[in-house]
């Protein structure tokens, strides 16, 4: 008897659980249905300020897409990218006790890592797509120093030397542009955006000085951290 029962529990548990599996698995495929995703290299231009003590940076920029409507005219956009704004470098021994028989490449670097989140309106059939975006998040500025071989240019080191983080807000638009059509669309993406970052603490070239007794002295510049940003990437659609 008791084996009948535990049978018709089991069957009635798998009646239950398989629609709700089904719904699931649903779920899953409208989700990606109604996803995007894109990646662009990018070009930042500092303004106002930001400016005069920043060069034009470089980097790549990835954004994902989600389409709130089925044609995809209101999406919530998500997206995160990485400049490289400056960089110095020099040769020097590896330690006084080995003295000049091994030589590294000392190089600092500075970066920009703006992200954002927000709304994206679009028009999203023809051969040409305009969109525009607006979003609020923020800015991380960091700078780090390594060392690297002169040969083989293996990194055997890093240090952040400094890092600091600013709100922001942006506004932005583009065009996207159809170039493989089929169950996965490639489009491409070619788009600016304005960030308005708030005040922050940031290194450039020469804010940081060796000193003798393998000590340096760090002096940040402060400024807004306004950027404008230009992409061309691909974007890929279900």
């Amino acid at each position: 008897m008791w084996v009948l029962s535990v049978r018709r529990a089991a069957s009635l548990a798998m009646v239950v659980a398989a629609p709700a599996a089904a719904q699931g698995a649903g779920a899953d495929v409208e989700l990606a249905r109604r996803s995007a995703v894109s990646l662009s290299v990018i070009q930042g231009r500092p303004q106002g300020s930001f400016a005069r003590h920043v060069a034009l940076g470089y980097g790549i920029d990835g954004a994902y897409l989600l389409r709130l409507d089925r044609a995809g005219i209101v999406s919530v956009r998500a997206s995160v990218g990485a400049l490289s704004y400056g960089n110095e470098s020099r040769e020097s021994a590896l330690s006084e006790s080995v003295g000049g028989r091994v030589q590294v490449k000392v190089t600092s670097s500075n970066y920009i890592v703006p992200m954002s989140i927000g709304p994206q309106v679009s028009w999203p059939r023809g051969p040409v797509r305009p969109y525009a975006h607006a979003g609020v998040g923020g800015q991380l500025l960091f700078s780090e120093s390594r060392i690297q071989g002169t040969t083989n240019g293996t990194v055997l080191a890093s240090t952040t030397n400094h890092s600091a983080a600013a709100a922001s807000w942006s506004l932005g638009g583009g065009v996207s542009m159809p170039l493989v059509t089929g169950r996965t669309q490639v489009q491409l993406d070619l788009g600016v955006q304005y960030v308005g970052g708030r005040s922050a603490r940031y290194l450039t070239k020469g804010s940081i000085v060796d000193l003798p007794g393998a000590q340096i002295a760090v002096t940040p510049r402060e400024s807004s951290t306004h950027i404008a940003i230009i992409r061309l990437g691909a974007r890929l659609q279900p």
